[in-house]
């Protein structure tokens, strides 16, 4: 029992020392470890426009120390570039991959340091020099030309002309709904039509709120081939001496449904023109068209598919297709500069259809008397000019295209709204 206690007692003393000796720093086996901090840093630049958008490509980022790249990294998808470099200061420079496009940021404060590990550019593209000239009225009233910068979907530094209005022009490649705004500056921005057509006041049906506006731009006005067909003229009035600003054009939906962007319904001729000659020495005779209805009569011959003039075998009608008319150019004149087409609505306006006749009056042309104009008055040349004249107005007197008036503008007394569709027509002579 007694060496029992001993052991216990000698096994606490040691037990003290070992204590004793830890709490004094003592022993050979005691390890000290220290945290030391590393030599490099993570820096990062963030690259975007004036609108927030990223730069996903195209992009690469220069670290500089004194006067020499010390590394170089291309921006992700979301418009950074990250590197692990040994602290210390980097000035950062920008290079481009796409050598078509001009650039412009602020250089005066671009400097990484030990303590400032990340940087948020802004970038946005540049006009180069002007390759468009604009016949538009100035501010003041006066017209003159204007030097028009080509700009693109984004944000764009451009330099303004003090006390003027400052043209750039847009072609959309993609259709959507644009937004225009200007960012920084004091100025007034408006959209003012087309190359061909400047208008001299802003386009009111784009309302202007808060200096921007928006547009909507329909698949039909973009080409095929991925440019722009449609250009939009964007002015920018310079104001208080603004030099500097940037615009900005960012698609924020997809386009308005238009009736443009309904599908044409191409009229089908009822029967496949032939080549048709006017019989030699043939006397063409005008409709009165302000004799009474049942001064003429059309009737329709099925054996040859054509109207003729009281009887079956009556004077040939003929129709004017590649000559022009008393009152209005020929349908071959219209289709050079346009379509012929009808939108059709029901009796509450809502849009049921829209046909074309282009197709089918072309068909008609390429058959026609190449040296007179005409091919014979078929039932599909009747529908076409009653459906286009209806359409447009050429029987209405009340409408601005009403055709039957004289040089002064005057409607014409007497025209028999019940034939004047023969306006385009005349018979030959028995």
């Amino acid at each position: 029992m007694i060496r029992r206690i001993r052991i216990l007692a000698v096994t606490a003393l040691c037990m003290l020392f070992v204590l004793l000796l830890s709490a004094c720093g003592g022993g050979d086996n005691t390890e000290t470890t220290q945290e030391t901090e590393s030599a490099d840093a993570v820096y990062t630049v963030n690259v975007k426009d004036a609108l927030g958008n990223a730069y996903k490509s195209g992009i690469v980022v220069k670290f500089m120390q004194n006067g020499a790249q010390a590394a170089m990294q291309v921006v992700n998808e979301q418009g950074v570039a990250q590197k692990v470099l040994p602290k210390g200061e980097y000035t950062v420079e920008l290079m481009y991959t796409d050598n078509d496009a001009s650039y412009y940021y602020d250089t005066t404060d671009i400097t990484l340091t030990a303590e400032k590990t990340t940087l948020d550019i802004t970038l946005n593209y540049q006009t180069g020099e002007s390759t468009n000239t604009l016949f538009a009225p100035g501010i003041t009233g006066d017209k003159k030309d204007y030097p028009a910068y080509s700009v693109t979907a984004g944000s764009t530094y451009v330099k303004l002309k003090a006390g003027d209005r400052n043209f750039f022009l847009f072609a959309p490649a993609v259709a959507g709904t644009y937004e225009f705004s200007v960012i920084g500056g004091t100025t007034a921005i408006g959209y003012y039509g087309a190359p061909h057509f400047v208008q001299g006041m802003h386009v009111g049906d784009h309302a202007v709120e808060n200096n921007k506006f928006s547009i909507s731009v329909s698949a039909s006005m973009i080409g095929t081939n991925g440019t722009g067909t449609t250009v939009l003229v964007i002015g920018i009035d310079a104001l208080e001496n603004t030099a500097e600003c940037i615009l900005a054009i960012e698609r924020i939906g997809d386009p308005e449904h238009t009736l443009a962007d309904e599908p044409w319904q191409i009229y089908q001729a009822t029967t496949v023109p032939a080549p048709y000659k006017l019989p030699a020495g043939a006397s063409l005779v005008e409709f009165d068209l302000t004799a009474a209805t049942e001064t003429y009569g059309l009737v329709y011959n099925e054996a040859d598919g054509f109207y003729h003039l009281n009887a079956k075998d009556g004077p040939l009608v003929l129709v004017r297709l590649g000559e022009d008319s008393k009152y209005l150019a020929s349908f071959k004149t219209i289709l050079d500069n346009s379509g012929v087409t009808k939108y059709f609505f029901d009796e509450n306006g809502e849009f049921v259809r829209k046909e074309s006749y282009s197709e089918c009056l072309l068909q008609y042309i390429a058959n026609m008397d190449a040296d007179n104009g005409l091919y014979p008055l078929t039932k599909d040349l009747e529908y076409i000019i009653k459906q286009r004249g209806e359409y447009v107005g050429w029987f209405d007197s009340t409408q601005s295209l009403y055709l039957f008036k004289d040089s002064a503008g005057n409607p014409v007394p007497g025209i028999n709204a019940e034939i004047s569709w023969l306006f385009m027509c005349c018979y030959i002579a028995e």
